[in-house]
């Protein structure tokens, strides 16, 4: 943890991960970190998570154990929020996460997050508080539905091939 990484040496490295190995190995990364043991998702779930999310026992019963009955609070935090959403959204990329997450409930999770912050958005289009917090929130919002938006359709209803395994080999 404290070795830092040079920016300019990932950014490099990312053409790699368009070639038909780098797809592969992505999709392989994807059903390691949302295989069997649900330690990431609940990773990135907590934080966008609070006791106060009104869950029916379906969902409840759908989602990581650790996540059941939570009694949490969600992150304050806008930016760490969306930076949560955003690693969600890049793992819609594989049809393996985008089912994986299906399964593990999370559009429950997140529809109840879009309701919690409905409430922080009465700010008029364009304007931006503090350290382009409304900013960030418009685009949190924005980033969000685009999940959500995935979550609650297949593959089909998105006219996208069934056996296609990533979306980034779409491009």
């Amino acid at each position: 943890f404290g070795k830092k990484i040079e920016i300019s040496r990932v950014f490099r490295k990312k053409p790699k991960l368009r070639s038909p190995k780098g797809e592969n190995s992505i999709t392989a990364l994807h059903q390691t970190l949302l295989g069997d043991n649900d330690l990431y998702l609940v990773t990135l779930l907590s934080p966008l998570a609070d006791c106060d999310d009104e869950l029916s026992d379906e969902e409840i019963q759908k989602l990581p154990l650790r996540l059941q009955y939570y009694e949490g609070k969600r992150e304050n935090s806008v930016e760490v929020r969306q930076k949560l959403i955003e690693a969600l959204y890049q793992l819609c990329a594989t049809k393996h996460s985008r089912e994986r997450l299906r399964e593990k409930g999370v559009y429950a999770l997140l529809r109840e997050l879009d309701k919690a912050t409905e409430d922080t958005k009465s700010f008029e289009p364009g304007m931006i508080g503090e350290g382009g917090v409304k900013l960030l929130t418009a685009q949190q919002e924005h980033t969000l539905h685009a999940l959500i938006g995935i979550l609650i359709r297949y593959e089909d209803e998105m006219a996208i091939d069934p056996s296609v395994d990533s979306l980034r080999s779409l491009q």
